[in-house]
């Protein structure tokens, strides 16, 4: 009797194996990275309108803000990623958070790399290589990449740390101060593929 539970058993499990096999397969291959999942957020590019940090009312846009995926006012709470400001030939200057002034709480890194190419032709953010010292000066048309350490991922995703986006200025109104572009912001930490849709790494 146990000799024949055994060997049916063994027969079930021998029917069975192929399609176990099958399953198997198929999460293998829907395993993109080290995170084992795609994004659960898409990507979609967002156009923006900011004021000029200088000159500007405190309560005036100058800035956006990577987890709310919208532009935000610079105050003492430091709830932004990216500040914008004007120089006096009309190019547009990209501020981190530590450049725009001491955090009691600790500063941020952010950082932000230029001359990977066209804001279209940026299809992943790099990991290394971001300026985070120094402001980056921008001319119409020319896309960075930006790499922000955000306390939300410090929490759901210590491993990962970063929100990972790609920005272009498109113009400059230089009378009045405001400056257009265009973002892709990843709504998931870690995530550097930066197209339409959702992200795979």
């Amino acid at each position: 009797m146990i000799s024949n539970t055994l060997h049916f058993r063994a027969g079930i499990s021998r029917r069975l194996l192929p399609g176990v096999l099958l399953v198997c397969a198929a999460v293998v291959g829907a395993c993109t990275g080290p995170t084992t999942l795609a994004g659960l957020t898409q990507n979609g590019t967002q156009p923006f309108f900011v004021h000029a940090l200088s000159g500007s009312a405190l309560a005036t846009a100058t800035a956006i803000a990577f987890p709310a995926r919208s532009v935000t006012r610079v105050d003492g709470t430091f709830n932004f990623d990216v500040a914008f400001d004007i120089d006096a030939s009309g190019n547009v200057i990209l501020l981190t958070p530590e450049l725009v002034g001491q955090n009691p709480a600790g500063n941020r890194l952010v950082g932000i790399i230029t001359g990977i190419g066209s804001y279209d032709a940026i299809l992943e953010a790099p990991l290394t290589g971001y300026t985070v010292d120094s402001a980056t000066v921008v001319a119409r048309g020319q896309a960075v990449a930006v790499q922000a350490q955000e306390s939300v991922c410090a929490t759901s995703n210590p491993t990962a740390p970063y929100l990972y986006a790609k920005i272009v200025i498109d113009s400059v109104d230089r009378i009045g101060r405001g400056i257009y572009g265009r973002a892709m912001i990843g709504g998931d930490c870690g995530f550097r593929q930066l197209i339409q849709g959702f992200p795979s790494f």
